[in-house]
């Protein structure tokens, strides 16, 4: 109840210095639905309810323009029910869904480049998450704005979680891709929750309008071009062995079958990889070829461009539409496909000494897509490893 006291204080304050402070455990709407019927009958309309950012129970009765010493939060006062609050979230975020579902599945009855484009492309891989971010910090926000780095990262992890189910669930993805482009996608989440913050504080009170966001994805997948572009990269490692170096050179072209206790525990193969089983080379009519088998039906085959024993052994790659079986990799890292491919490869064996030999395995690939410079860090780690588990393979037979 307001008594004769505060409203001569908060009268005076704000003809003074255009805003009033006050101390209150809580500030319900009741309070301040008096507060606006009294200010009312005085002949002022455009105010609003403020609260200090570290003392809670400290609140100010401020207008717009109003220049207050100390940070402060806007309380809103629009009071809305369940349904006002929660079903334009819901639509929204369902507009985001149906997006990533769209794009999925009814692209195949449209034209592949320039109107409507895959699941790996910037508008999905991380404006989806950037709005979904914003449509969760939003929610949080319409009862009272809250610039704080640990709730932009609790709404990043709730969509993130949501993105997550979606993911496995209705698109299927496989562990290889939510590993690779979580980083990316909670990355743009946290941003989107950070902008929504700075957006809820100081600029304006809410609008259901900021949902009408959740088409601008759509939009863009729908209308502007493919940025994707082809960057070619390399990656190198080396190792030494102390063997001869006739011996390394045989062991690289006659691999023969793998044990499961012979390749080296590596990150790669518990994010989805299949492991090595078996490689060879052989003589054929069009010339060496290298037979390569991996766990999950992987097989596919390297033929020898250069071969200059014990020095040098290149190769380049050929895969067909059975190399990689259904559920062997994931549908977007799949080598040979539209965003990744294995290019060349060779080893170069220098002598160091009788019984030492330094082994350098280098490999050249294309990744496509429109962010390459997230893109080629995965595919530079992964190679990396890959090679490190061979070179051991190697090392440990022959030592």
């Amino acid at each position: 109840m307001l008594t004769e006291e505060f409203k001569q204080k908060t009268l005076e304050d704000l003809e003074k210095q255009k805003y009033s402070a006050f101390e209150a455990e809580e500030l319900d709407e009741t309070f301040k639905a008096e507060v606006r019927a009294w200010l009312k009958t005085e002949g002022i309309y455009h105010f609003d309810f403020y609260r200090h950012r570290r003392n809670t129970t400290r609140y100010f009765i401020a207008f717009q323009e109003a220049e207050i010493a100390e940070k402060r939060f806007r309380i809103y006062s629009e009071n809305q029910n369940f349904v006002g609050k929660f079903l334009p979230f819901a639509c929204a975020l369902m507009i985001l869904l149906l997006t990533v579902v769209f794009m999925q599945y009814g692209s195949s009855s449209l034209p592949e480049r320039g109107v409507i484009r895959s699941l790996m492309n910037a508008s999905v891989v991380i404006l989806i998450p950037f709005f979904i971010g914003m449509l969760f910090e939003y929610l949080a926000s319409v009862g009272e704005p809250n610039l704080s780095f640990w709730r932009a990262s609790k709404e990043a992890v709730v969509g993130c979680l949501l993105i997550l189910v979606v993911s496995i669930l209705v698109l299927r993805e496989g562990v290889i891709c939510l590993v690779m482009l979580g980083p990316l996608a909670f990355a743009a989440l946290f941003a989107g929750s950070g902008v929504m913050q700075l957006i809820c504080v100081y600029f304006w009170q809410p609008t259901n309008k900021i949902y009408s966001l959740s088409i601008l994805p759509l939009l863009l997948c729908l209308f502007l071009p493919d940025f994707s572009k082809d960057y070619y990269g390399q990656t190198q490692r080396e190792m030494i062995i102390h063997a001869p170096q006739e011996q390394v050179f045989k062991a690289i072209n006659q691999i023969g079958p793998i044990q499961a206790n012979e390749v080296p525990n590596s990150f790669i193969f518990k994010m989805g990889f299949p492991k090595p089983i078996f490689g060879m080379t052989e003589q054929r009519a069009e010339g060496m070829v290298r037979t390569i088998q991996w766990e999950r039906g992987v097989k596919f085959e390297e033929r020898v461009q250069a071969m200059h024993a014990p020095y040098l052994l290149s190769w380049d790659y050929h895969f067909t539409p059975h190399s990689f079986p259904k559920g062997s990799m994931d549908d977007h890292v799949e080598v040979g496909g539209q965003y990744f491919d294995l290019l060349k490869t060779d080893y170069q064996l220098e002598k160091i000494d009788a019984q030492t030999t330094k082994l350098v395995l280098t490999i050249d690939y294309r990744v496509s897509t429109e962010f390459n410079w997230y893109s080629k860090l995965w595919v530079n780690y992964v190679l990396g490893e890959f090679s490190d588990v061979v070179m051991t393979i190697h090392k440990n037979r022959l030592e």
